[in-house]
C-alpha cells in the first residue's frame, strides 16, 4: 500500500484525471448525435464505453510503470477492441429486409478505440479522431440521407393464381426493379423489389400498382 501511494503522486493523478475527463467529454460528443436520433445506445452508453476503454489503457500503463518491468501495455487494450465488437453487435437490428444500428455499432467500436487513445495520453490524436467523427456524423448526414432516399425498396403483394412468379419478375425487370426476395404464403406472394432510379415514391407506387395481379404495395 505504501509503495502504491508513493508512486501515485499528485502529478500522476492530475494526468489520469485529465485523461478520464477527456474521455467523458469526447465520448459524449459522439453519443449526442445517437441520442438525438433516439437510439438506445446514446449519450451515456458512449461515455461509459469511452471511459471504460480509457481506464483500461491507463491502468495498463500504471501497472507497467509501477512494476518497472517491460510488458506489453497494449494487451488489455486489444481485449477492449474485441469486446466492444460484441456490444456493437447487440445494437444491430434486422427488420425484414432492413438492417438498423450499423452506424451505432460502428460508433461504439470507434468510441472504444477513442478511449484507448485517450488513455494512452495521445490527446491530440483523440481530438483529431473526434473532429473527423463529427464531420462524418453531422456534415455527411444530409448527403447520406439523400443517397438513401434515391434508392428505394418496396414490398409488393401479388396474386400468383393469375400470373406466375416468373411473369412478375419479368414485369419488374422491365421497370428497372431488382427482385431481392420472394415469399409465398398460400395463394399469394410477397415480392421485395429495389430500385436505384431517382424519382418520387408515389410515382413508383403508382407504377407498381398498375401491374396486373399486384394487390398491394408498401415501402420496405
Amino acid at each position: 500500500m505504501e509503495i502504491l501511494l508513493s508512486y501515485f503522486d499528485l502529478n500522476t493523478y492530475l494526468v489520469v484525471l485529465v485523461r478520464l475527463v477527456a474521455s467523458v467529454i469526447l465520448g459524449g460528443l459522439i453519443g449526442i448525435e445517437r441520442a438525438s436520433s433516439k437510439h438506445d445506445a446514446g449519450l451515456r452508453t458512449h461515455i461509459i464505453v469511452c471511459l471504460g476503454a480509457a481506464s483500461v489503457m491507463i491502468v495498463s500503463q500504471l501497472i507497467t510503470q509501477q512494476s518497472g518491468s517491460i510488458t506489453d501495455i497494449t494487451r488489455l487494450g486489444a481485449q477492449v477492441i474485441s469486446g466492444i465488437g460484441f456490444l456493437g453487435a447487440g445494437s444491430i437490428l434486422v427488420n425484414r429486409s432492413r438492417v438498423r444500428g450499423l452506424t451505432t455499432a460502428a460508433g461504439l467500436w470507434t468510441t472504444g478505440c477513442l478511449g484507448l487513445v485517450i488513455g494512452a495520453g495521445f490527446l491530440e490524436v483523440a481530438l483529431t479522431i473526434v473532429a473527423l467523427m463529427m464531420f462524418t456524423i453531422y456534415i455527411l448526414r444530409p448527403f447520406s440521407l439523400k443517397i438513401r432516399a434515391s434508392a428505394m425498396t418496396f414490398e409488393v403483394n401479388v396474386n400468383i393464381e393469375k400470373r406466375s412468379l416468373t411473369e412478375y419478375v419479368e414485369e419488374f425487370a422491365k421497370r428497372n426493379f431488382e427482385v431481392m426476395s420472394v415469399k409465398t404464403p398460400g395463394d399469394k406472394a410477397v415480392i421485395t423489389i429495389h430500385t436505384d432510379d431517382r424519382g418520387e415514391r408515389n410515382e413508383f407506387i403508382r407504377m407498381i400498382i398498375s401491374i396486373p395481379g399486384v394487390t398491394g404495395v408498401s415501402e420496405a
